[in-house]
């Protein structure tokens, strides 16, 4: 059944986008009006983010959500097949030079993003960057089977695929000396037994990962920030910017400080493009969790 499911979501990804879209069109109004997905949680988030916008106005960006949201999952299943010459018409870096500068430095690279539309598309184009070596960092999905296929696509254009357990072995093992890069989506809620660390994030005391940051400072590696921006259906801009530290070094926590204060930029930017259906805020600190 998997594997007839699999088949049949390889054969869908190489409709053209235009049938696509389309597609998606519908399933988007199926999923707010009919099936109402996840509508309480993705209310609750946004009235959580933004308590001074009015709630025409939030609804607004609910429904643009539900918009892209379906979008993204026509565009993962186009991933499937999609060629590299189609990627690089569909996504463009800005400010490419910052790669160059780390190579420059013989720095390797940690590379942070959120969940933004369209972050799973990067594996695609991530190897255009000046390092040689990608690696993108990823927790496996329930299903065995789709997670290969996933595997598979992230893996097709020269990105090395990693278990987000075995990142830092890898990372530990291979030399600083600006060929490698590291693709964190960084904005993840750890599991309730593997919270060690937290931040005001929208207002709220948020769990947030903290592995990434202890092997940066540890490997003394650079750190670029990915804003991904959607400047059209399937055409997007991944905008990189340095995050450098305040000193000589990253003090402890510091990389994850300055990468939520781009984050939280990003979404009240473009909320309409954040993954507003996960409940980022389900951990209340000292009463489900303390540190």
């Amino acid at each position: 059944m998997k594997r007839a499911a699999i088949f049949f979501f390889i054969l869908i990804s190489k409709l053209p986008f235009s049938v696509l879209y389309g597609f998606s069109t519908v399933l988007s109004l199926i999923l707010y009006y009919l099936i109402r997905y996840r509508r309480k949680v993705v209310g609750g988030n946004l009235l959580i983010a933004f308590p001074e916008k009015t709630k025409k106005e939030r609804t607004k960006i609910e429904k643009m959500f539900y918009r892209n949201f379906c979008d993204f999952m026509v565009e993962l299943i186009k991933a499937f097949t999609m060629k590299k010459e189609e990627y690089v018409k569909r996504i463009a870096f800005i400010n490419l030079e910052v790669s160059q500068q780390c190579l420059n430095e013989k720095k390797d690279v940690v590379l942070l993003t959120g969940h933004m539309f369209n972050w799973e598309w990067l594996s695609g184009v991530s190897s255009d960057l000046y390092q040689k070596h990608t690696y993108g960092i990823y927790k496996k999905v329930a299903s065995n089977l789709f997670d290969q296929e996933m595997h598979r696509a992230r893996s097709r254009f020269g990105t090395i695929p990693i278990v987000v357990k075995e990142a830092v072995r890898t990372m530990i093992q291979l030399p600083n000396d600006g060929s490698h890069l590291f693709l964190f989506v960084a904005d993840q809620s750890p599991f309730k037994t593997r919270i060690h660390s937290e931040l005001e994030f929208f207002g709220r005391m948020t769990p947030v990962f903290n592995g990434y940051d202890k092997i940066t400072r540890k490997k003394d590696y650079a750190v670029i920030y990915v804003d991904m921006v959607k400047i059209g259906r399937g055409k997007y801009e991944a905008r990189l910017k340095r995050i450098l530290p305040d000193a000589e070094k990253f003090r402890e926590n510091e990389i994850i400080e300055k990468f939520y204060k781009e984050l939280t930029q990003s979404i009240k930017t473009y909320p309409e493009i954040w993954l507003w259906s996960h409940k980022r805020w389900k951990y209340t600190s000292g009463i489900d969790y303390k540190l």
